[in-house]
């Protein structure tokens, strides 16, 4: 058997991914309340965004999960596009919020 990379732990990636469900989803309820409280175009485009993180959480959690429970050791990353995904509809999200009025 060959060493893992330095670095990478399996292990720990599977708990991350379950923390920051939560959060995110605790977010997509915070812009949801603000929607229906203030209703504005930006918070519509600030659901969407964070609805669009919370389902890249989601995507990235179930396919570290099926790794790890298939190999524990699977030392594949899980690629750009779910990383990439969380980060634009994060940055969508909060560019959504902020442009809406006070």
């Amino acid at each position: 058997m060959t060493a893992l990379p330095p670095g990478l732990q399996a292990e720990r990636t599977v708990p991350a991914w379950r923390r920051t469900l939560p959060a995110v989803c605790l977010c997509l309820a915070a812009v949801v309340r603000a929607a229906l409280v203030h209703p504005h175009v930006a918070y519509v485009v600030s659901v969407a965004g964070a609805f669009g993180a919370a389902a890249s959480v989601v995507a990235g959690a179930v396919t570290r999960h099926r790794r790890y429970r298939r190999r524990a050791d699977d030392p594949r990353p899980l690629g750009l596009p779910i990383p990439a995904a969380v980060s634009l509809a994060v940055l969508a999200t909060a560019g959504a919020a902020l442009a809406a009025p006070a």
